[in-house]
């Protein structure tokens, strides 16, 4: 692609003289009638015009089967863990995440300027995660994944000079 521009640069646009120009409607003619002078022409190494070679290539353009799948491959990508109360920050936002998922690591798709657009990615399936609305999220039972027994748990105790441990 660089060594096309430069090609344009050196045959066409170094020769043109810009005074003869009088508007930007006359200059992207010139730019056609040029391109379309170089894609009908023969070309030393291939030996056939670029247009024809382009159209005759053995492996012709493939295009997606679903515009969903062409779309995903252009969201940005980060990888995020589930908090306890099944959300992920994302560029200062708060998203809500399927609570299955709480404490694992994710792979999270987006759109940078719309935050609307925002899934997750986790073992092969997909979940749409939504802003979090932190009222509701508050009052969301959920399962406590570890109980602690306070009655086990040794406490440290400071004595002036020493410290010692009592169960």
């Amino acid at each position: 692609m660089e060594r096309n521009f430069r090609t344009l640069k050196e045959r066409w646009l170094y020769g043109l003289d810009l005074k003869q120009i009088q508007s930007l409607d006359e200059f992207n003619e010139l730019l056609a009638a040029y391109i379309r002078k170089h894609n009908t022409t023969i070309h030393s190494a291939t030996g056939e015009p670029p247009l024809s070679r382009y159209l005759h290539s053995v492996h012709p353009i493939r295009k997606p089967k679903f515009p969903e799948w062409l779309d995903e491959c252009f969201l940005n990508r980060t990888t995020r863990r589930i908090s306890r109360d099944a959300t992920l920050e994302l560029d200062c936002r708060c998203y809500d995440a399927p609570m299955q998922l709480i404490g694992q690591k994710v792979e999270v798709r987006y759109l940078p300027d719309d935050p609307e657009k925002v899934w997750v990615f986790s073992e092969g399936n997909r979940y749409q995660a939504r802003l979090t609305n932190r009222i509701e999220n508050g009052k969301t039972k959920r399962e406590n994944q570890v109980a602690i027994d306070y009655s086990t748990v040794r406490v440290l105790e400071r004595n002036p000079g020493n410290w010692s441990f009592y169960s």
